[in-house]
């Protein structure tokens, strides 16, 4: 069991139970799935870097991810109908977990002047949505192909289940989220 598993079902769920007062257990909000999103419009065409990304994807979440295909062709893109043209991956339960404990305690302190992410980030239905300019922040990524470098952008969705704002912003200070003080 990871860590921010076992932390939630000893902690946090009756943390949350008593804070909210609920009448039910199963009102009780939780994380469903966590959604990674990364475009590679830059280097779709260049097999040898979609390659070292999908790799270094697959090491950080310890899960295959897919590509997106393009919809139809663009001509002033240069795209055909059936690229590929982004990477998606669905965590949940234990990967969904074991992500989310990397992200907060090894990677995002790595980010030279990070000062936290931003509570305006919620929806209107309570799920976290952040960005992370580089994914070269894991610890994972294969340095061994050191003559491929290029900068990845990753968007990150927290999406939670029985939630709002209020709830979902509770629920991640209980995990020490890094929200910045404003």
């Amino acid at each position: 069991m990871s860590y921010f598993m076992k932390i939630y079902k000893e902690k946090i769920f009756w943390d949350l139970y008593y804070h909210y007062s609920f009448k039910n257990i199963m009102q009780i909000p939780y994380i469903l799935k966590i959604n990674l999103n990364s475009c590679c419009g830059k280097f779709f065409f260049d097999k040898k870097k979609i390659n070292f990304f999908f790799i270094n994807i697959n090491n950080i979440c310890n899960q295959k991810p897919i590509f997106a295909k393009c919809k139809k062709s663009i001509s002033e893109f240069k795209i055909k109908k059936g690229d590929n043209i982004a990477i998606k991956l669905t965590l949940r339960k234990k990967n969904m977990y074991n992500f989310l404990y990397k992200v907060l305690n090894l990677s995002l302190p790595l980010i030279k002047g990070f000062e936290g992410l931003s509570k305006k980030s919620f929806d209107d239905f309570g799920n976290y949505n952040f960005g992370i300019k580089d994914y070269s922040i894991f610890p994972e990524i294969d340095s061994s192909l050191s003559d491929i470098n290029f900068n990845v952008g990753l968007s990150v969705s927290i999406i939670f289940k029985n939630s709002n704002i209020e709830k979902s912003f509770t629920f991640l200070n209980y995990l020490n989220f890094p929200f910045k003080d404003v």
